[in-house]
Formats: C-alpha cells, sequence, structure tokens
C-alpha cells in the first residue's frame, strides 16, 4: 500500500475516510500533513502519523482505515 517502489510516489489520499484503531472508531480523516519522511493523517485535530507497519487493513469500498495506534498517541 505505502510501497516506496511503487508507481504512485504519492501517499494515498485517505481524506474523507473513517479512521478506527482496531476496532475502535477515530473519526474523520480530514486531510493530510506530508511532513518529508513523516506523513501524517489529520484527524480531529490531531496528527496520526500514516507508517504501513501502523496499518491493519484499508478498505475504498467503505473508505475504512484500520490502524493499530501505539498507547497514548491519542
Amino acid at each position: 500500500m505505502l510501497d516506496a517502489d511503487s508507481d504512485d510516489q504519492d501517499s494515498e489520499d485517505f481524506t474523507g475516510w473513517l479512521l478506527y484503531n482496531g476496532e475502535s472508531p477515530v473519526g474523520e480523516i480530514t486531510g493530510l500533513e506530508d511532513i518529508p519522511g513523516n506523513p501524517c493523517l489529520i484527524v480531529g485535530g490531531a496528527l496520526i502519523p500514516l507508517h504501513e507497519d501502523l496499518i491493519q487493513s484499508a478498505d475504498p469500498s467503505t473508505r475504512t482505515l484500520v490502524m493499530n495506534l501505539p498507547e497514548g498517541l491519542l
């Protein structure tokens, strides 16, 4: 998904998707802060690192992104 060797060099655009931390809803993704080497999702004013190790699943049909966020990040 976030493969550096993929043809899509831009970070995935998850704006408008719903973010879940496991089974718990976090909120709607309202944007992407494209910090070089550390892109972050904007959710409710918080910055969530968009890193492939944190992503459990992404479903374009339901526009849901499920992540396993470190404790204390929210």
